[in-house]
């Protein structure tokens, strides 16, 4: 359901007391009260231009009735009028600042006029006079994230995933919302800190997330040219390396990241993991022998390891060698990886059971003989580091980061994530602490993927999530198998079917796609994305005069939304309208990773004459045209690639 639709439905049903006592009150004159049933017909009618002009007529005749604004503001919000929606919905909240639905309204409205600062004390009223609103939370999360708050943006989200009711679907969404803080950070670190090495870092980790090696080995060498000293760089290179098939260059790395710091435990993984393809068993033995040194606790949390594939042959031919080697913690760790690799669940969780007894003697011994020496950070003991630390409090935005980056490699990531979120300049100034930021939030939201797939694995959203990874991938097929299972259990779905449709688009299968985007438009109208979809698929077709009203719908329910007004702009120019593409287009300028837009420009500007400005657009075209930043960004952010008219 969009956000519209869920607003009227708010409203409606929040305000109706409000609506009968307006409309059978002895008070008012028997003008008022015709003009007010009046308005109310017509909104039960949809005619929502009738209804302003009928409760524009009772506040002429009474201009202190509450409930004649407020059904004056629900008949514009109607029309998606949200400026004048706003202005009458918030003369009736400070006459009964308790209308806890129209403080909703009005927050969610500066939203999508792009006003959070102004949303957010009229959704924080909305939250105080009806905290388990759902919806409210959201809204509130949403503007704390645009804010740059990503704190309480985190805590509303968590709050949202709390009250519902349905686990399979908090779960999801919570996923996605962490997923979305996340790649905020991300994204803006990347433009904030494009210049230096934690910019590249950024880009880098965001394409590897997505299975892009080689473009994610690129960002990291780019990087450790700028910075070749920075602590993790290189292990981050030689993972990329070693998922691209270059073992003996990632090989490489890791050693280059041991030559910085011998204690690195990610390097030494990363060794263990080539030895392993190599089937070197006692290279790779030793190389994990090396992390259990320097922090048992941690090689404890590793139960995803190896994180590359390994062929049945290849791990059976490694078990084979390892069985005449001397019995050891590290032995039980590989051990018991590689039958799970292998599908050998008996004999992985033996090793398993060993491996724990041998950790527990550890924490034994550690807890009676392990001190917290002010080394202990640094020499990556990080239970000792943790206890140095304490709980957190009256640290200096230096030791709060060090203390979220252990909680990171501890995997505590909520811990790590509120540690990290008030280290002093992780918003615009701290490039490290708003990585490891970044990086929390992408564990949770991993984390809670994760939890959705163990226990609701034949739900709706598990199928849905699935179909999401698979289409990431590029895999349709399977994508389309997933989403399609995910239909048969939510048959009345507008999500779905605009999941499928926009995997539909992407394939190049315009029928289907149309078929599928108009079925969640027939189940929820106001669905900005499927409109926005549509309006894609017929400027793809050149049927530019097609794709204008959806386009045009979109941007009166979303005004902010940018893919829009790109197509908008480009469909305008295509049907010679120049004067309206250009504004349409400027609003899209600032987000253009592939220069069409400013070649859409361009030609507008060309047409109307505007000689110096067109040079410019043209310009910068051609600079973003060459850009393989820029084009990598779109990628991870989703956007795709633009038909590109001929010069």
């Amino acid at each position: 359901m969009s956000v519209l639709s869920l607003s009227l439905i708010i409203i409606i049903i929040a305000l109706q007391p409000l609506l009968c006592v307006a409309a059978t009150a002895d008070a008012f004159d028997d003008e008022i009260a015709a003009h007010f049933r009046a308005g109310q017909q017509a909104l039960r009618q949809g005619e929502f231009v009738r209804a302003t002009e009928e409760f524009k007529k009772v506040l002429a005749l009474d201009p202190t009735l509450v409930e004649a604004e407020v059904n004056l503001g629900l008949a514009y919000q109607s029309l998606f009028e949200y400026d004048a929606a706003v202005l009458h919905l918030t003369r009736a909240i400070r006459a009964r600042p308790n209308l806890a639905a129209a403080n909703l309204i009005v927050g969610m409205d500066h939203l999508k006029l792009g006003a959070p600062a102004k949303a957010l004390p009229f959704l924080q009223q909305a939250i105080k006079l009806d905290p388990v609103n759902r919806d409210a939370h959201r809204a509130l999360a949403s503007s704390y994230l645009e804010q740059g708050n990503f704190r309480a943006a985190a805590e509303e989200f968590g709050q949202t995933a709390a009250l519902n009711p349905d686990q399979s679907e908090a779960l999801f969404k919570l996923g996605h919302d962490y997923l979305e803080l996340s790649a905020r950070l991300a994204y803006r670190g990347a433009k904030l800190y494009r210049e230096s090495a934690w910019g590249h870092r950024f880009l880098g980790d965001l394409l590897f997330q997505r299975g892009r090696w080689e473009s994610a080995v690129r960002e990291y060498r780019m990087g450790l040219e700028l910075d070749p000293q920075q602590a993790g760089l290189h292990s981050s290179l030689g993972q990329a390396l070693l998922h691209a098939g270059k073992p003996d260059e990632a090989e490489a790395e890791f050693r280059r990241e041991l030559q910085l710091d011998p204690r690195n435990q990610l390097a030494w993984m990363g060794l263990a993991e080539k030895h392993l393809l190599a089937g070197a068993a006692e290279a790779a033995l030793q190389a994990v022998g090396q992390a259990w040194e320097i922090s048992p606790d941690w090689l404890a949390l590793q139960r995803e390891f190896p994180s590359i594939e390994l062929s049945r042959e290849t791990a059976d031919k490694v078990i084979s060698k390892l069985q005449s080697t001397a019995e050891t913690a590290a032995k039980d760790f590989l051990l018991a990886s590689l039958h799970t690799a292998a599908g050998e669940g008996n004999e992985a969780e033996g090793r398993w059971t060993s491996f724990r007894a041998a950790l527990l003697s550890w924490q034994k011994d550690s807890n009676h003989n392990h001190t917290t020496a002010p080394d202990s950070c640094s020499a990556h003991r990080y239970t000792a580091c943790l206890k140095s630390l304490g709980e957190g409090k009256g640290l200096t935005s230096a030791q709060r980061l060090l203390l979220g980056k252990v909680q990171v490699a501890m995997r505590q990531y909520d811990p790590a994530a509120d540690s990290l979120a008030q280290v002093t300049g992780v918003t615009n100034a701290n490039a490290e602490a708003s990585y490891w930021l970044a990086t929390s939030y992408h564990a949770l939201g991993a984390g809670a993927y994760a939890q959705l797939e163990e226990s609701f694995p034949d739900s709706w959203r598990a199928h849905q999530l699935r179909g999401e990874g698979f289409a990431l991938k590029g895999d349709y097929d399977a994508a389309l198998s997933e989403f399609q299972q995910a239909l048969r259990l939510k048959p009345d779905d507008p999500e779905l079917h605009e999941a499928i449709g926009e995997l539909y688009l992407d394939k190049h299968s315009d029928d289907d796609s149309r078929r599928e985007l108009e079925a969640a438009l027939a189940l929820d109208g106001g669905r900005t994305h499927s409109l926005c979809l549509l309006g894609r698929l017929y400027v793809q077709q050149r049927q530019n005069d097609k794709a204008v009203p959806y386009l045009h719908k979109a941007l009166r329910i979303q005004p902010d939304l940018v893919e829009a007004s790109s197509l908008l702009g480009t469909a305008y120019v295509r049907l010679g309208q120049f004067a309206e593409a250009v504004p349409k287009l400027e609003q899209a300028a600032a987000l253009d990773h592939y220069g069409n837009v400013h070649y859409q420009l361009f030609l507008a500007y060309r047409k109307l004459g505007e000689t110096h400005l067109a040079q410019k657009a043209l310009a910068r075209s051609q600079e973003l045209q060459q850009s393989a930043l820029e084009h990598d960004e779109a990628i991870v952010m989703g956007i795709p690639k633009p038909e590109e008219d001929s010069p």
